[in-house]
């Protein structure tokens, strides 16, 4: 008698479900996507198999079939809340942040119980502009999950976005407490704290930032800001010290730590912490200017008008560094240039300061000039320069001074 032939058992959609299942367990992912797609070609309308088929393929970094995939088990299963949650996280991913705000909140309808969709939920509409939408959603996340520190994070921008500092930062001090090791909150407190103008509680937020982490540049800088604000120079100086010392490569601290020390008149140190600070940023104008400033209170013309020039080109439209710049070489009685120097500066915008500065060039390019008539046009312009200075600021008792002793000079020309 023969025997019967063997019965061979055909594999199931369910079969090949539980084995991707085991393989993205094991991070074996390729497998794990061949096998959910097996399970789809034999049972195309089951919405987990596209649900898990996503999550593997967002593990893969394949975002935009991922997306593909949990719109499809949305659509199979429209009450699936985790499936269209987890479509809204790959939206935001792709800053498809509309469509993300409606998948999450879609979620929420669902399960409006699970804190992470309110917080998801929250956090989108916070970023466009919904403020009092997400601070509702924020809120019914903690009353959900007291612990969840970051949503009194996401609910500080909610009231700082509209200007409602004082309750904002009740939150933010409220995650502090949750997570009081997290160096970053303290420091977000810190910035939040100044900005409300709660400055010694700033300062202690900052000093916590130190505390736990004793390298925090950035922290070291704020402090010093402060103390400069304040008017506490040396302390200020102290603290941008520290702050150069742990991240000797950043050209900010350097700038207002140059900056600092040229309020207290220690100039050499100022010139040195600009140099420091442009061998960083060598495209910085303000640096240029603030270098020329010091060279020039020393009285270093040569390298004040270098640095000024450089100022200037690189910004043009600074009627200040042109001024400064104009000043330097009249100081190096290169006259032609530095009225070159003030006409830009006036080209940028009126200053009464800058009209008698050109004055007092025209004035004494006036004494140097070989022809006689070349004399006499100088000193008619610098005339016009004090007037035009006196109509812009009528009570400057110098620059009538200024026009009075131009005005005999040209007296005694003309007789």
């Amino acid at each position: 008698m023969n025997a019967s032939p063997a019965v061979v058992s055909k594999t199931t959609s369910n079969d090949y479900f539980t084995k991707g299942n085991i393989y993205q367990q094991l991070n074996q992912l390729n497998q794990s996507l061949t096998a959910y797609r097996q399970a789809i070609i034999e049972k195309p309308n089951f919405s987990w198999y596209h649900h898990n088929l996503g999550e593997t393929l967002a593990q893969l970094g394949q975002v935009e079939e991922a997306i593909a995939s949990f719109q499809k088990a949305c659509e199979l299963n429209p009450n699936s809340a985790w499936s269209y949650y987890n479509l809204g996280e790959l939206l935001e991913q792709q800053g498809r942040l509309p469509e993300a705000t409606e998948a999450y909140r879609r979620a929420v309808e669902l399960n409006p119980d699970f804190y992470e969709f309110q917080q998801s939920l929250g956090k989108l509409l916070c970023q466009q502009g919904h403020f009092s939408e997400a601070i509702s959603s924020l809120e019914t996340a903690i009353e959900l999950e007291p612990d969840a520190s970051s949503c009194y994070q996401y609910l500080w921008e909610a009231f700082a976005q509209q200007g409602r500092r004082t309750e904002g930062i009740a939150y933010l001090h409220k995650a502090v407490v949750l997570t009081p090791n997290n160096g970053e909150l303290h420091q977000q407190l810190g910035e939040a704290l100044k900005a409300n103008n709660q400055i010694q509680e700033a300062i202690a937020a900052y000093q916590n930032v130190i505390q736990i982490n004793p390298k925090s540049a950035w922290s070291y800088y704020q402090l010093g800001m402060i103390f400069r604000d304040q008017g506490q120079y040396q302390q200020a100086i102290a603290y941008y010290r520290q702050a150069t010392e742990h991240d000797p490569n950043s050209a900010i601290y350097y700038h207002f730590l140059g900056h600092t020390l040229s309020l207290t008149h220690q100039w050499e140190e100022a010139i040195a912490a600009y140099k420091k600070a442009l061998e960083l940023a060598p495209t910085s104008a303000i640096i240029y200017q603030h270098l020329g400033d010091g060279l020039s209170t020393l009285q270093h013309w040569e390298q004040a008008a270098t640095a000024y020039r450089k100022s200037v080109d690189l910004e043009p439209n600074s009627l200040e560094a042109q001024d400064h710049l104009g000043f330097a070489l009249a100081q190096l009685e290169r006259w032609d240039d530095a009225i070159l120097a003030y006409r830009r500066a006036l080209d940028i915008s009126l200053s009464d300061v800058v009209y008698g500065h050109l004055g007092d060039a025209l004035e004494q390019r006036s004494h140097v000039q070989p022809l006689e008539r070349d004399a006499h046009a100088d000193l008619e312009e610098a005339v016009s320069c004090y007037r035009k200075a006196i109509e812009l600021n009528p009570n400057s008792e110098a620059i009538y001074s200024q026009l009075n002793h131009a005005l005999a000079q040209l007296n005694q020309t003309d007789g």
